[in-house]
């Protein structure tokens, strides 16, 4: 039923709402805001203009009018605006968020804080009611949700594509300098494994004496002033062991331009300083013995070696040149090594300027594209040497060429990926930031489903199908939230391995699904044992035994009773391999292939988040060690995981 209240009326509720005239024309200036009074009863009786802008209702179409009209449908059926009344008074403040209509019928998300006014005899006259129009926020919400969809996707893709890596060693250095990253790279070149090195301060691939002379710090020190530093040196190994390494250093700045660490790409160039030592023993060999130089330059594939006169003719020409270049030795020598060139650089007189200024300082090195008999194009190292006789006359040129387009793509590929890095960084934030966030809301949301059951009374029964779901939808929130925590934890806490005990871990397993055991009729145990001590951390541990024999259980052949053997064996290498073994549905190629990724399960049917296996598989990459699946469908899986324990 309609209202309609004038000023009189509103006075005689005990509201002055005209008294104070700069009060009134302060709120009516409001514009961001819905600001208005209802009466005891839900009844509008004031309007400013941030409600007209907000709701679209000019003030005499909705004064007297109950406040119930900017609410949806379902929500009146559900007498939702009384209850926001009712929780105003017993609480003294009523705020929630949710869609409201305006009075285009379109709905917004808006904030509302309902207020109820006594008088000062404590006798309710009125409420305010206070609604902020949101839907911005929350589309920005939306936004970033389908935003961390994406990335959770690529974030994945890029931890492959990097740990794919072997040549190179690419890994991060937090602002102080410490390992903050490490690839199977890194892990190769360098011999640490990663939660050997990950936390440690860089200058331990470095001599005493250099770290005695501060160069680590200085080198991180011009990569904040210049972006970067490069620098070729000898490093140091693990095991103590020296090599030649070439070492690119990059400032990384998040958006707001504040730096948040370094790239740090080492290359193993040891054998490069080997081949360009035996290149200058070569020369020196050269102006003794033309045939003997001739046997060994012709026996190098991987470098293109050959000689010019002074006027730049090719004179010689090795396999190596042959391979790279495409060309037959009688099919070059006698023609200008131009012919390597593009149009552009031959146009512009850069072989001509390669030749004059090896002569003026001894030597000449340079990177770019050159050009191949079938006129495909490569990324080459060059190194022009000039070669003169015991009377300092000049006989010509050593031209050294090698083929760095591998490399180059290499380094376009990582140069690419440096959004990823921040990427990555901001999504462990969001997924960090989100676990912790939403438990608070969703423990509300627990307690106000069991109000609602008390509330209910006799009409409890009714509707008990709908709060069993969305009991259960809670309880399925909780369990995701509960898993991101895990996820988190990983890159948040580090925990140090300890002397497990394989058997009583399962014991302990065992216990926490004892229901699950009961209620399948599941057999879990353990069968042949190799070794029953692993050195691991006992939390990360208890995880992965935890959801490979849960899941075992879960996905069980409905025809049979599931059983769980766990063993364990020591692999030639030395792996110390243990084995999760059921008789369930099975998987597929094309499904063992998505089981380890955020959120993707194999088998719909069963209630699950998606979480368990990935948590597993960042688990072990975290700490260097792996799981492999052998499964056939209709008879069951092998879940083989091999763990690196170091020898004491």
């Amino acid at each position: 039923m309609d209202v309609n209240l004038n000023p009189a009326t509103v006075t005689a509720a005990g509201i002055d709402t005209g008294g104070d005239e700069q009060y009134r024309i302060l709120i009516d200036s409001i514009t961001d805001y819905a600001i208005f009074l209802l009466n005891t009863e839900g009844y509008i009786i004031t309007w400013n203009t941030g409600a007209k802008q907000i709701k679209g209702y000019d003030a005499e179409e909705i004064i007297g009018k109950h406040f119930s009209i900017f609410y949806t449908q379902k929500d009146i059926d559900d007498e939702y605006p009384a209850q926001e009344l009712t929780k105003a008074i017993a609480a003294g403040k009523y705020e929630e968020e949710g869609w409201r209509v305006k009075k285009d019928d379109s709905v917004f998300w808006a904030n509302v804080v309902i207020t109820p006014v006594y008088d000062k005899d404590q006798q309710l006259v009125a409420f305010s009611k206070i609604t902020r129009d949101l839907s911005e926020r929350k589309k920005a919400e939306d936004d970033l949700y389908r935003a961390f969809e994406e990335l959770k996707e690529s974030e994945e893709r890029f931890r492959l594509l990097i740990e794919g890596v072997t040549d190179y060693a690419i890994f991060m250095l937090d602002p102080a300098g410490n390992v903050a990253t490490w690839n199977n790279g890194a892990h190769r070149m360098n011999g640490y494994e990663a939660h050997e090195i990950i936390g440690k301060y860089f200058a331990r691939f470095y001599s005493q004496d250099l770290i005695a002379q501060g160069f680590p710090d200085y080198e991180l020190q011009q990569a904040k002033e210049h972006g970067r530093f490069e620098d070729n040196g000898w490093r140091y190994r693990k095991d103590g062991s020296a090599f030649w390494a070439n070492t690119v250093i990059t400032a990384i700045y998040n958006s707001k331009k504040e730096m948040i660490g370094f790239s740090k790409i080492t290359r193993d160039l040891t054998e490069r300083l080997k081949m360009e030592q035996q290149l200058f023993l070569a020369n020196e060999e050269l102006r003794e013995s033309e045939e003997k130089s001739r046997l060994m330059i012709d026996s190098v594939k991987d470098y293109a070696i050959l000689m010019l006169n002074p006027e730049g003719i090719v004179m010689s020409w090795n396999e190596g040149a042959e391979r790279i270049k495409g060309y037959k030795p009688k099919e070059i020598i006698g023609r200008h090594f131009s012919t390597f060139y593009s149009r552009e650089s031959i146009a512009s007189g850069f072989p001509q300027y390669e030749l004059k200024k090896a002569q003026e300082v001894g030597r000449f090195e340079d990177e770019g594209w050159r050009i191949r008999k079938d006129g495909t194009a490569f990324w080459a190292n060059v190194v022009i040497t000039p070669i003169y006789n015991s009377k300092k006359r000049l006989l010509g040129f050593s031209k050294v060429t090698r083929d760095l387009t591998e490399r180059r793509r290499n380094e376009e590929l990582m140069h690419k990926n440096s959004e990823l890095i921040k990427i990555n960084n901001e999504l462990d934030n969001f997924v960090y930031a989100a676990s912790h966030d939403l438990k608070a809301p969703i423990t509300n949301l627990e307690g106000l489903l069991q109000a609602l059951r008390e509330d209910l009374g006799d009409s409890l029964e009714q509707h008990e199908v709908l709060l069993s779901y969305m009991g259960s939808a809670l309880g399925t929130l909780k369990n995701v939230i509960a898993d991101l925590s895990d996820v988190t934890r990983l890159n948040h806490e580090q925990e140090s391995p300890e002397d497990v005990q394989i058997r009583d871990m399962l014991e302990d397993v065992k216990i926490s699904l004892q229901p699950y055991i009961e209620h399948t009729g599941a057999v879990v145990q353990c069968t042949a044992m190799e070794f029953d001590t692993l050195r691991y951390a006992r939390k990360n541990l208890r995880s992965i035994l935890f959801n490979l024999v849960s899941n075992a259980i879960k996905y069980a052949d409905p025809d049979r009773s599931p059983v769980v053997n766990i063993s364990t064996a020591i692999t030639r290498e030395g792996l110390y391999e243990l084995t999760v073994q059921d008789n369930g549905l099975g998987l597929t190629p094309k499904q063992i292939g998505k089981i380890f990724s955020l959120f993707k399960r194999a088998h719909d049917h069963v209630e699950g988040t998606g979480i368990g296996l990935y948590l597993v598989k960042r688990i072990l990459d975290n700490a260097g060690d792996s799981i492999a699946v052998d499964s056939e469908v209709g008879v069951g899986s092998s879940f083989i995981i091999s763990f690196h324990q170091s020898k004491n």
